[in-house]
């Protein structure tokens, strides 16, 4: 094969990603993106703005939801979803390892998936929506106790394994590693009490495309949130 032949295979395609800096989601995938050598551009919607909700937006994403992914042809509106479609695609040799072919491994990293799409990363959303856009004053303490249920649930697949789904890294610790971090901003995980969970997250943070795109992610979450508890708490006087 000729060298020009070689690159045209070799070569990724550059890819559209609509995105927040602080959410998880958005910072799960990209760090997906960076493990695989891929080649984002971005857009990035104001949710004070509610331009995720404008007629413009619903054209591209039915759901009015970040992040969404654009590859030629291709749309996928869910962070899940898409990194599943990008490991898959795009993974090559490296797709066995985060998204290992095996049934009853790859239904473990699904259920863990699942578990952060429609359990933990909603116990963030509750209380990060209505701090921007409600006027909460701080997390209450019911969803203090499910933000602690949810550490439970984590705890309890790490006695199992080193990572939240088997041995090794995988996209579910990608994505239920941002989630858990970013709740780091709203209740911290008790070491204490689960302290499994507290050794998993310093390994994650280890990782360097890890550390690269969640750390300033989760510090940019925290402030938001800093930053709109004091002021709501200001009008309320």
């Amino acid at each position: 094969m000729s060298k020009g032949r070689l690159n045209e295979v070799t070569k990724l395609p550059r890819l559209l990603l609509y995105k927040r800096n602080a959410s998880p989601p958005s910072s799960a995938v990209m760090i997906l993106g960076d493990m695989l050598g891929l080649n984002f551009d971005y857009r990035e919607p104001d949710l004070i703005k509610l331009e995720h909700r404008s007629p413009e937006f619903k054209k591209i994403n039915p759901m009015a939801t970040i992040l969404v992914l654009q590859d030629g042809d291709v749309t996928i509106c869910e962070s899940h979803a898409i990194m599943k479609y990008l490991v898959n695609k795009y993974g090559g040799e490296r797709c066995e390892r985060l998204y290992p072919a095996d049934l009853s491994v790859r239904a473990n990293i699904d259920q863990l998936m699942f578990y952060d799409a429609g359990v933990l990363f909603v116990r963030l959303k509750v209380v990060a929506l209505p701090t921007m856009l409600q006027g909460l004053t701080g997390p209450t303490k019911e969803q203090v106790a499910d933000i602690d249920e949810g550490y439970t649930v984590l705890e309890a697949y790490l006695n199992k394994h080193s990572y939240i789904a088997t041995d090794h890294l995988t996209i579910a610790d990608l994505s239920v590693g941002t989630t858990t971090t970013a709740l780091q901003s709203v209740h911290k995980l008790d070491k204490n009490r689960f302290p499994l969970s507290a050794e998993w997250l310093e390994r994650l943070k280890g990782e360097k495309s890890f550390k690269k795109f969640n750390e300033p992610s989760v510090k940019e979450l925290s402030t938001i949130l800093n930053v709109f508890w004091k002021k709501n708490k200001e009008r309320i006087r």
